[in-house]
């Protein structure tokens, strides 16, 4: 079986409007909430990360080792100049990256998911390698489709056509539920995003919990 090439985009170009500031640099843990999904990526098998970002944005909010011989060929960083135009401008430059990069597929992650772990990226990969022929991946909660999604490159020219904050629910929606794998998971905190105060301290409590278990 030749090995095929995953790259995740990483999508970290919103605005935060309802939180009122970066939720990108609020802190999880010792670290900042905008790279514990980035880190899990970059320790993944996906073959590179592409980090999306609006223009001006420094990458403080990444954490310094990411920054190191060790991690830095694992990842690179693209500054979209339309990301006000919505999700889909950011997927999109993105992906015409992924396209450079000879990608297969793409596995389409949110910064504010800060819950996302490298065995759920894992499992979304070794799915796709063995059943490289399906051209959408989806994570699956309560009957709601939503990130992290992996797409194959067959699905390249849909995602191209994306417009304002449409995003990958279209894409499932228009390709046929029945084409896809739908991947269940019973623990819900791995698909929550951080878009007001609230759910940040309901991140905030789950994350502890989370640690104390280890």
């Amino acid at each position: 079986m030749p090995v095929l090439n995953v790259v995740a985009v990483y999508l970290a170009a919103g605005s935060s409007k309802r939180m009122g500031s970066n939720k990108l640099l609020l802190p999880l843990g010792n670290e900042c909430l905008g790279s514990k999904a980035l880190q899990a990526a970059v320790c993944s098998k996906v073959n590179h990360t592409i980090v999306v970002t609006k223009k001006g944005d420094n990458l403080e909010w990444i954490e310094p080792i990411l920054f190191s011989e060790a991690y830095q060929q694992k990842w690179s960083h693209i500054s979209c100049s339309s990301a006000l135009k919505g999700q889909s401008a950011s997927l999109k430059c993105g992906l015409q990256k992924a396209k450079e990069l000879s990608a297969d597929a793409v596995i389409v992650l949110l910064a504010d998911q800060p819950l996302i772990s490298i065995v759920l990226i894992n499992t979304f990969v070794s799915l796709f390698e063995n059943h490289s022929s399906v051209p959408f991946i989806s994570s699956f909660y309560q009957g709601i489709a939503g990130a992290p999604v992996l797409f194959s490159k067959q699905m390249f020219p849909s995602l191209d056509k994306l417009q304002g904050d449409q995003g990958a629910r279209k894409i499932i929606r228009q390709n046929g539920t029945e084409n896809g794998i739908f991947y269940e998971c019973s623990d819900a905190s791995l698909f929550m995003d951080v878009d007001t105060k609230q759910a940040y301290e309901r991140i905030k409590k789950i994350y502890k919990e989370k640690c104390r278990r280890i």
